[in-house]
């Protein structure tokens, strides 16, 4: 998987483009320093919770830098550390992908690796490592696994082979859960890739799916499987992989999220549902009944749920209604600071968590990411990555 120049790769393919334009897109906005990003995973840590509640609330802002992709990228994941973001994408129709490093302070990007599997979904940050869940070669692409890059030096780190399309992994300190939809679950080394345990659900007819990646905590792995064999919610010992507790029979096509002294599980239609993360134990449940739920967001001891038609607030403590706002979801939301900003299908908005009323929105289509940085907001739309960021 050689390192190539941004040069380079801009010469090599003819209708590439990796441009940035920079500065505020109205008169009226001077856009601060973005700062810096936590954001190294898919929900930002390893309990899924998606939020950063600490930070400040992001405000209606202005464009700080758009950078594009070359026309015929599809952007499939965006993660961001420190002062940088990582980017991976593909070609539509081609079993290979790209993995690229944009600066936050200016939308610069001085290398793009080619990679030579297709990746299914952002990477997980260790460090510099990037951990990029991809498919298998052209020979068998229905199998998949992770690659490792140390995006200092673009090496590979390490690999990990698996059965099946993978889930971004989930890291924990020094942990990395790796899972697919074949029913493989496996602990490694984050930095070197060596394997602790596995676990595969299912049997030798059927292997169940693991539809989203894990929950982990200091205890416990929490995962959702989906199969004819082996259905429902199962928490794995951290350091064994062996089964703690178990509820059979949900389907719960979403992340499971991590919080307080709960689990929190979207099944696949009209209800939420939060069991004590110790015991398995139901604790509360609320009925949505619009249906086809994104996973929950939990921040300031408040669960925001939503479906393709309505954003909830619940109390992370018994799940009481706190207010509903209807909206044309597109994705899961995301608490930052006092807010939950939550795509929609031709906007992302910014709701004030007490009441839900709106604090700003940019008229942009939701795509394939949206995360905050400490003073600004990353997304992505088609082939470009723009950050926009609080005003002076």
């Amino acid at each position: 998987m050689p390192s190539i120049s941004r040069r380079q790769f801009l010469a090599i393919s003819a209708t590439s483009a990796l441009t940035t334009t920079a500065g505020c897109q109205t008169t009226s906005c001077t856009p601060i320093n973005p700062g810096v990003a936590r954001w190294p995973q898919a929900r930002s840590t390893a309990l899924n919770t998606n939020a950063v509640p600490d930070q400040p609330t992001l405000t209606a802002g202005g464009d700080y830098w758009t950078t594009t992709l070359a026309d015929d990228i599809d952007i499939t994941g965006l993660v961001a550390a420190n002062n940088t973001a990582v980017v991976a994408g593909h070609t539509p129709g081609e079993h290979n992908g790209i993995l690229t490093t944009v600066k936050l302070d200016d939308g610069a990007s001085d290398t793009t690796h080619q990679l030579n599997r297709r990746p299914t979904g952002p990477p997980a940050l260790v460090g510099s490592i990037a951990v990029i869940p991809v498919l298998g070669d052209f020979t068998d692409p229905s199998t998949g696994g992770l690659v490792a890059l140390d995006t200092a030096s673009w090496t590979t780190t390490w690999t990990h082979d698996a059965a099946g399309r993978p889930n971004p992994p989930t890291v924990a300190d020094g942990l990395l859960v790796a899972t697919s939809d074949h029913g493989d679950v496996t602990a490694l080394d984050a930095s070197a890739g060596d394997t602790r345990w596995t676990r595969t659900f299912g049997d030798d007819h059927q292997r169940a799916s693991i539809p989203a990646p894990p929950a982990v905590d200091d205890d416990y792995v929490y995962i959702t499987a989906d199969g004819s064999a082996a259905q429902g919610i199962y928490a794995l010992d951290r350091e064994t992989g062996e089964t703690q507790w178990e509820i059979p029979g949900p389907n719960v096509p979403e992340p499971l999220v991590r919080a307080g002294d709960v689990v929190l599980a979207s099944y696949d239609r009209y209800e939420l549902v939060a069991f004590d993360a110790a015991s398995g134990e139901r604790q509360w449940s609320k009925a949505i009944y619009d249906g086809d739920l994104f996973a929950p967001v939990v921040g300031h001891s408040r669960v925001f749920s939503a479906d393709k038609e309505t954003v909830y607030t619940l109390a992370l403590e018994n799940g009481d209604v706190h207010w509903e706002q209807t909206l044309d979801v597109a994705g899961s939301p995301l608490v930052v600071g006092e807010s939950v900003v939550v795509p929609t299908t031709d906007r992302i908005m910014g709701l004030n968590i007490e009441d839900g009323s709106e604090l700003w929105a940019v008229s942009e289509a939701f795509s394939t990411g949206c995360i905050p940085v400490s003073r600004g907001l990353l997304y992505t739309s088609e082939n470009t990555v723009t950050l926009r960021t609080n005003c002076d």
